[in-house]
């Protein structure tokens, strides 16, 4: 694994265009989408688009994969992200409420 400054230095170098990737992404299905969303609402998904894009490079950064599956891996993370991020948040306030449920199983 390489150094953490080298990681910070290829971000810079090219790896913030990801996130926007992500973004436009997201705003490809608003612009898609017949859903009445207010402006806050939207400007909020395209911005958890792309920060989860921006934590999905500092993640496959490091990974052995090709090029076109990481940009297909950030443009997807970038249209679903909202209801990934919804989904972990409900998982983990399940496991809040009854932790014993996930490691007592029958």
């Amino acid at each position: 694994m390489e150094p953490e400054k080298s990681l910070l230095r290829e971000f810079i170098n090219g790896g913030w265009l990801v996130p926007l990737v992500g973004a436009a992404a997201m705003l490809a299905r608003l612009l898609s989408s017949n859903s009445k969303l207010t402006l806050v609402d939207q400007v909020k998904k395209i911005l958890t688009a792309a920060i989860a894009s921006g934590i999905a490079w500092f993640i496959l950064e490091q990974t052995d994969v090709s090029s076109l599956v990481k940009a297909m891996t950030y443009g997807i993370i970038g249209v679903i992200s909202p209801e990934v991020i919804d989904g972990i948040v409900k998982l983990g306030m399940r496991f809040a409420n009854n932790p014993l449920k996930y490691f007592l199983k029958k």
